[in-house]
């Protein structure tokens, strides 16, 4: 795997890893055993699934479009190589870290290059599988919870569908930051899952009962305040049968509609999303800004795309790290595959969404 940077950002460096390969976007990971090596531009990226990606790849790439694009997005291995004035890493150092969207080589393979901006040495204690299960989810939601919402003590935050892998760790880190967490379920099963969290949740709200029970679920909780932050996994846009047809919105797990979800926020309430096509009409807009309200795009992978934020990711990496190795924060690995199975896991990787997949090389 190796790790670049442009001149004006850095210097190169090589090295071989035991690396595991996850998708956040997905859930997805993958561990294998490869040569790391970093260099003086960011072109290492891995992704292990394509569900959720065309349409940011297809926007990534709008002026120099592939017809191919390399799998896997956070690896884990060992430095074999570094190029000149690379002086974060050294060779032999175990590293995890994420590959960059732009990249042009895949994460999934022997080798692998990265930025030495992109990776944080890995700790002995921390094995490579629950450093690279845990990473992505990690920065996701460090993303959202602390430089979008900034969540703070007293805070109350409502989590959609809490049990996923990345809504699981939104809520230990709000609960770790002192705030009050809401989440919801689509399932018996997820409900079983947040239940036994040793997080503490005020309230779990079913959304495969009805549609219209988590506003009236969220305001009795907060005795009709709403909530300071919301942090969606995705949004129903349309009411209409047609008109969800048109736009494709064939949800496989109950979302809340756009509404229910500006409903939900309090005064000055922020709204952090992953519908990267929300739509929203001036009525919409309006109950916004009568709450002076706030709507964020939440786009975990803009800190390996643009570099003027070096510190900030390195700081996001580090305290990651150092979460997962004291066991602050946990993750949860659903199954683990051989890379000749690894085809077929991304087939199915909708079956795994309440932990990580990782695929061993």
């Amino acid at each position: 795997m190796t790790v670049s940077r442009s001149d004006t950002i850095g210097f190169p460096l090589s090295i071989q890893i035991s690396s595991y390969i996850t998708n956040p976007l997905t859930q997805t990971s993958m561990h294998q055993r490869i040569p790391f090596r970093a260099s003086k531009e960011p072109i290492g990226n891995k992704l292990s699934s394509f569900h959720g990606l065309p349409l940011v790849l297809s926007d990534v790439y709008r002026k120099h479009p592939r017809s191919r694009y390399p799998v896997g997005y956070e690896v884990a291995g060992v430095v074999t190589e570094t190029g000149p004035g690379v002086s974060n890493v050294t060779i032999g150092d175990s590293v995890v870290g994420i590959v960059s969207l732009g990249s042009h080589y895949s994460g999934c393979g022997e080798y692998c290059l990265l930025s030495e901006y992109d990776v944080v040495k890995k700790p002995d204690r921390l094995s490579y599988e629950e450093a690279v299960a845990g990473i992505g989810d990690c920065l996701k939601a460090y993303t959202a919870m602390y430089y979008q919402a900034h969540v703070c003590g007293g805070d109350t935050v409502l989590v959609i569908d809490g049990a996923t892998s990345f809504g699981n760790v939104a809520i230990q880190l709000a609960s770790l930051w002192g705030a009050k967490v809401i989440s919801t379920a689509s399932s018996n099963e997820e409900r079983g899952i947040l239940e036994n969290l040793d997080t503490p949740i005020a309230q779990i709200i079913d959304l495969d009962q009805r549609s219209n029970i988590l506003v009236s679920s969220v305001m009795e909780e907060t005795g009709g305040v709403g909530v300071d932050v919301v942090v969606d996994n995705g949004v129903r846009q349309f009411n209409d049968e047609e008109d969800q047809k048109v736009v494709g919105e064939n949800l496989r797990y109950p979302k809340p509609h756009k509404h229910d979800v500006i409903s939900c926020l309090g005064a000055s309430g922020k709204w952090i999303t992953q519908q990267s096509s929300l739509q929203l009409d001036p009525p919409d807009c309006q109950r916004l800004f009568l709450r002076g309200g706030s709507v964020h795009f939440l786009f975990e992978n803009i800190w390996t795309l643009a570099y003027s934020q070096h510190g900030r990711f390195q700081h996001i990496l580090q305290d990651t790290i150092e979460k997962l190795e004291r066991g602050t924060v946990k993750c949860k690995i659903s199954k683990t595959f051989t890379l000749d199975d690894a085809v077929d896991a991304m087939k199915n990787l909708e079956e795994f969404r309440t932990g990580k997949v990782i695929v061993k090389i």
